[in-house]
């Protein structure tokens, strides 16, 4: 996995704001530039090869998901989560849902701590699957057949699981399970909660900021992920 270092304001920009008991951790994540990449580059458009109708409508046009720059220079989809000392993650007591709609993966990628089940479904009008290549966890390979269906997948360990769908092969997502209740994926929200679609991402002037609340006392590592840049931390 590559480090992202050099594009990653991150490194150079983590506030640290708080009580005894808990503090706020604020940073900002940039593109600056890779050694591959001097510049944005251009999302590919996807190939949508199937015979559905749904799917030639709605995927219509749609672009790889892998790489999303705003015109702000902020990374959509970037997994920030703060590592303290002594934490135990939790589990997530309302089960977060990983959806497949408009015959792609929603939301692009999913946070959620150890020991959290995730409910895999689909709000689309044509049958899905769910391939989950785990390596540390369960590895699944779930047929969804109708609009609706749901299935449980819990996550045991610390990892980033990509997904594809065997049915629609342009379909691509990630649910990454951390080791800490205290995270944020950038990007992907508006202020009224709602996903922001990757195109509308890419013309906005988002500029990277991110905020994560009630993190707990104790020694912090900020760790961050992205599917196509790497890891890195401070």
């Amino acid at each position: 996995m590559k480090h992202l270092t050099p594009i990653l304001a991150l490194i150079l920009c983590v506030a640290f704001v708080g009580s005894v008991n808990a503090a706020t951790v604020t940073g900002t994540i940039t593109f600056d530039g890779t050694e591959e990449y001097t510049k944005v580059p251009e999302r590919k458009l996807l190939d949508i090869k199937t015979t559905e109708q749904h799917c030639l409508t709605t995927a219509k046009g749609a672009k790889s998901e892998e790489l999303v720059v705003s015109k702000g220079k902020g990374i959509q989809n970037v997994v920030v989560y703060v590592r303290v000392s002594g934490h135990k993650a939790t589990p997530l007591e309302k089960n977060p849902v990983l959806d497949q709609k408009d015959c792609r993966y929603l939301p692009h990628v999913i946070a959620v701590p150890t020991g959290t089940t995730v409910h895999l479904t689909s709000d689309d009008p044509v049958a899905h699957n769910v391939n989950a290549h785990a390596t540390k966890n369960e590895a699944k390979n779930i047929l969804i057949s109708k609009k609706g269906i749901k299935f449980d997948y819990t996550l045991t360990k610390a990892e980033a699981i990509k997904l594809t769908c065997d049915v629609h092969s342009w379909m691509s997502g990630y649910i990454v399970a951390v080791d800490s209740n205290f995270y944020t994926v950038t990007g992907q929200k508006d202020e009224k909660g709602k996903f922001i679609h990757p195109d509308d991402y890419e013309k906005s002037a988002d500029t990277g900021k991110y905020t994560i609340k009630d993190v707990a006392a104790g020694r912090a590592r900020v760790v961050v992920w992205h599917e196509k840049l790497g890891t890195a931390n401070k």
